[in-house]
């Protein structure tokens, strides 16, 4: 019903039938599509998502974004595969202190991670990047796995419903 009157509220604007009353009316009827859209649009029941992070330590900003959208997103049904690249994959190292706190955060960036893990995330370490800087799937945190070389990565972006980049 409500795609019938933006339609019309639409075809009167085309035509040039529009008057003061009418206008308010079709900004209110669009209004509330968009309302209506967006309240629908707030599960993620069956999609799966990867969130691509490119950074650690080195920009927390991008890394605690990540992390909280990624959570976010898990516990509204999604399937989330955080895939880490280039000094991304440090985040997965035990090694790596990540007691580090961004802005006005109450929380760490390990606790950020867990969290994720915790809600259901999955965590997916390039093996070319993560041999570079010495880690190994002996020492990778709760939830992270190496990738298989050639085909795990490429296979995910293949499959995903969305991709976000940080």
């Amino acid at each position: 019903m409500r795609k019938t009157h933006l339609g019309l509220a639409i075809a009167a604007l085309i035509l040039g039938v529009v008057g003061a009353p009418f206008v308010n009316f079709s900004r209110t009827v669009l209004a509330q599509a968009q309302t209506s859209v967006a309240q629908s649009q707030t599960r993620g029941d069956g999609q799966n998502i990867i969130i691509h992070l490119t950074h650690s330590t080195d920009d927390l900003h991008a890394a605690f974004m990540a992390l909280k959208l990624g959570t976010n997103l898990q516990k509204r049904g999604a399937q989330v595969m955080l895939v880490l690249t280039l000094e991304g994959v440090r985040i997965a190292s035990r090694n790596q202190p990540l007691d580090l706190r961004w802005g006005n955060s109450p929380m760490t960036l390990v606790q950020m991670y867990d969290d994720f893990v915790a809600a259901g995330g999955k965590v997916m370490v390039c093996p070319v990047c993560a041999e570079a800087v010495g880690i190994t799937a002996a020492n990778l945190r709760n939830g992270a796995q190496l990738a298989q070389e050639n085909q795990d990565i490429p296979n995910l972006i293949l499959a995903a419903d969305k991709v976000i980049d940080f």
